[in-house]
């Protein structure tokens, strides 16, 4: 298993950056699922992150799973409208875009988490009224917790969001040290961000000075033609994981969630609205 996460590692990396490549991960066949994950992180992480599931989900279904990404949200959610995955953890404004094409909610992490505006800690900043022409540092258009938030309690607090200077950098740790270094006044991102142990470094010098409302967490989804015994297993292995045990506290926490429930389309519904609400709000 060892050698397989090494060539799929190196593989994962010349699917992102060769198109031939990412031809022939596009083919499926009858004895291979394949698990896209939205490219939040890089490559190798989610290898790392993803791995231990899909190892669980192999030897439940008796069949290869195979992980794959994409370069970036535009790509992801591309292949995604292709049919190109047969279970998927795509964000949530990735799902909304994607469904159209047959996915359906299986299974959802618990709890929900908030977006955060995050500033240094010896900023004069500390309330989202003096972010008028200032430059925040963004992950990107499509996210509700890493920017869209913001647009929306801009536009409620009465700023025209294009009286503020977005700038999208794609990945959470950019924005959070573009901020600290002062390359930016501010930045949007997840709240529990800075509860990871990689950016223990940064908790007493950044500081969040605004938090989202309640954004339910990825969904895992699946192709809605997708054998219901297979459908049944791969819910089964998601739900079976629970905190109690030492090595499934060590997945759930990488995922920054304490669950994984049960769900379906339903669940994501009231969330959608709000999300096309903000969308028709941002310049």
């Amino acid at each position: 298993m060892k050698r397989y996460f090494l060539v799929f590692g190196v593989a994962m990396g010349l699917l992102i950056c060769s198109p031939m490549v990412s031809a022939v991960f596009s083919h499926e066949t009858d004895h291979v699922i394949k698990f896209g994950v939205f490219p939040y992180k890089s490559p190798r992480t989610i290898v790392r992150l993803f791995g231990p599931i899909v190892k669980r989900l192999e030897s439940v279904l008796g069949m290869r799973v195979q992980l794959v990404t994409a370069p970036d949200f535009k790509t992801y959610v591309a292949r995604g409208r292709k049919g190109d995955y047969d279970l998927a953890f795509p964000c949530v404004h990735c799902f909304f875009l994607m469904q159209e094409a047959g996915y359906t909610v299986i299974a959802r992490g618990q709890p929900d988490f908030h977006g955060g505006t995050v500033v240094r800690r010896d900023s004069d900043i500390r309330d989202i009224e003096q972010l008028r022409g200032k430059k925040i540092a963004s992950i990107g258009r499509h996210s509700y917790a890493g920017y869209l938030f913001m647009v929306e309690q801009l536009s409620e607090r009465g700023i025209d969001p294009a009286e503020v200077e977005f700038s999208f950098l794609g990945k959470l740790d950019s924005v959070l040290y573009a901020v600290l270094n002062g390359q930016y006044d501010a930045g949007t991102v997840r709240r529990d961000a800075l509860a990871d142990p990689v950016f223990a470094d940064l908790s007493g010098r950044l500081t969040f000075i605004a938090s989202s409302p309640a954004i339910p967490q990825f969904p895992f989804v699946v192709k809605k033609d997708m054998l219901a015994d297979h459908v049944a297993k791969i819910r089964r292995v998601l739900t079976a994981f629970s905190m109690a045990d030492p090595d499934d506290r060590q997945i759930l926490e990488s995922l920054r969630i304490t669950a994984i429930s049960p769900a379906d389309d339903a669940d994501y519904e009231e969330f959608r609205r709000r999300l096309q609400q903000t969308l028709e709000l941002a310049p």
